[in-house]
């Protein structure tokens, strides 16, 4: 073998290492290989013009907020695994002005809706990824 040939193929070795070695990284930037989050700090919270709403918040099968009529702004904070089906409801009793709800996760706004009245009804609801 000359050198000319083994110059060759040291290239393409070098080659092929480089690639593999930006690949890994491209996929370490990403993201790929860290584990996965197997649950979130949840945070649900209802606002409403008029000083209050009925609130009802469900987590897969628990009943965590029965239906009540509460002041506002209302928030609860807790941690959910990740699957975990979760449902807030709030009306506005006097059907007036703005009514919001909205769900976060790791502090990051995940679900929302907001309704104007004569519309008194919102709902945010998900699983939790």
């Amino acid at each position: 073998m000359n050198t000319s040939t083994r110059s060759h193929i040291f290239v393409q070795v070098a080659s092929v290492l480089l690639l593999l070695l930006a690949t890994f990284l491209v996929l370490y930037f990403m993201g790929a290989f860290k584990p996965k989050t197997t649950s979130h700090r949840t945070t649900f919270q209802v606002d409403a013009s008029g000083g209050y709403a009925l609130i009802t918040l469900k987590t897969a099968q628990d009943m965590v907020q029965p239906a009540q009529v509460l002041t506002v702004p209302w928030r609860k904070e807790m941690t959910l695994p990740s699957g975990t089906e979760v449902y807030l409801t709030a009306a506005n009793p006097s059907q007036t002005g703005e009514l919001s709800c909205t769900i976060s996760l790791d502090n990051q706004t995940w679900k929302t809706d907001k309704k104007q009245a004569p519309q008194d009804g919102v709902a945010c609801a998900g699983i939790v990824p």
